[in-house]
């Protein structure tokens, strides 16, 4: 089988699958966009519950709690369980069928949620699409750190990395017009229709075998360990750093378009097309611009892939309370927009430094570690902004959940303090390719 160049030259430690590859595994640049298009259905798939949580609270009588459950922790505790296990098929170079199944199944999950008539049974659908979304990240990383050199890798994560703002913003503009037009149920049916379509694609494009696989390593040479990794005080305070930002990001997501209907009197289509809109934009402005400074920072000291990170939480702090504070509409959808951005902007510079603690064998499992994090954290943030909701519903009414909210802010905080903490074993602890 003939491999591309840059599959080969990947530190030269690395030989293809005797298997017979989709035509993309040989074109890896365009397999990056189309995994970035894969992506984004991911991010729209999973914000639909969040930009539609009105309609859905109204038509299945449920709380704000629950709902903190339905899209938090529900949602991300089988996203966390799953990821690993899943990961571990992409280091063994199957990412190739894991994409393609992933995005099938999560798909069909989205659809059926479409038809369902009780609470519990949306928490159930959504647990599929936690267990189909586990294994597209990881997946996609694998492909990236395989098939890229590592002088462009960077770049490459910063492209898939896209799909954050990009999916977010046609996820919530998506389910606010179509959900407002056509109500929730066809649109997680008309949703969850694409993705299938998008998965025999993916299946045709990447195809059935396997993708890029580590060459067997000499009797000498010892097998990386997976738990060996846990022992870096740079990779456990950085995943403690990403899992405040999984807190913050998802409270934001979840529960952003409903404090906009409640608080500033927003309707269904409003809320998701303008914080749609103002987050996606301010997603990718960031991301370009955080990516240009990472890259361009981290050549003279590695450590900077951290510290962009941490100044652009600060900096962004006080527009990050004001978001939930300010009576001012405008203000307050800047901030939101900062917030849900920030949950975006993050993830190219901490994957790229997450990955440089790791050899390449187990790198989809780091990914999938960064995974385990942000959902361990993230699934409690929606859960615990509920709850306040609802405990100051009596005092405060439909502004109750801007108390909740403040979350949010919390959470970045506390994740810049962690990434501070990663700082000074970074270096040493890097591995070399």
């Amino acid at each position: 089988m003939a491999t591309n160049r840059n599959a080969q030259g990947i530190a030269g430690s690395e030989t293809p699958d005797a298997a017979a590859p989709g035509w993309m595994m040989a074109r890896p640049w365009a397999g990056v966009v189309f995994l970035m298009l894969i992506g984004m259905l991911n991010y729209l798939d999973r914000v639909l519950p969040a930009i539609l949580a009105e309609p859905i609270k109204k038509d299945l009588v449920l709380s704000d709690t629950v709902l903190g459950i339905v899209n938090g922790v529900g949602f991300l505790a089988i996203y966390a369980l799953a990821s690993i296990p899943i990961a571990s098929q992409s280091d063994r170079g199957r990412y190739p069928a894991v994409i393609t199944f992933s995005l099938g199944i999560w798909s069909l999950m989205t659809a059926l949620g479409g038809w369902v008539v009780a609470g519990w049974q949306l928490a159930l659908t959504r647990c599929g699409v936690a267990l189909g979304e586990a294994g597209g990240m990881p997946a996609a990383h694998a492909f990236i750190t395989r098939h890229i050199p590592a002088k462009s890798r960077t770049t490459a994560f910063s492209l898939f990395t896209m799909c954050l703002p990009l999916g977010t913003m046609a996820g919530f503009i998506v389910g606010g017009v179509f959900g407002q037009a056509l109500g929730w149920r066809h649109t997680f049916m008309l949703m969850g229709g694409i993705g299938i379509a998008l998965a025999l694609l993916a299946w045709l494009s990447f195809g059935r075998g396997a993708g890029v696989a580590s060459r067997p390593r000499d009797a000498e040479q010892p097998q990386p360990r997976f738990l060996h990794l846990l022992r870096k005080r740079s990779l456990l305070a950085t995943l403690a750093g990403a899992a405040f930002v999984g807190m913050g990001g998802y409270t934001s997501m979840a529960f952003t378009p409903a404090y906009l209907m409640r608080s500033h009197g927003m309707t269904v289509g409003e809320a998701g097309v303008t914080f749609g809109v103002a987050g996606g934009v301010v997603g990718i402005v960031g991301l370009i611009v955080i990516g240009w400074a990472a890259d361009r920072l981290s050549a003279r000291d590695i450590r900077w892939q951290l510290g962009v990170i941490i100044a652009m939480i600060l900096g962004a702090l006080p527009l990050s309370v004001l978001a939930y504070t300010a009576s001012n509409t405008l203000v307050a959808i800047l901030g939101a927009a900062i917030n849900l951005a920030i949950a975006m902007v993050y993830a190219a510079p901490i994957t790229a430094a997450l990955h440089r603690l790791a050899p390449v064998d187990l790198r989809a499992r780091v990914s999938a570690l960064l995974l385990l994090a942000t959902a361990i954290l993230g699934g409690l943030g929606p859960l615990v902004a509920g709850m306040v909701s609802d405990a100051l519903k009596p005092q405060f009414g439909a502004d109750a959940l801007s108390h909740g909210m403040l979350v949010v802010p919390a959470a970045y905080l506390a994740a810049a303090i962690c990434f501070a903490i990663a700082l000074p074993s970074f270096r040493k602890e890097v591995v070399n390719e």
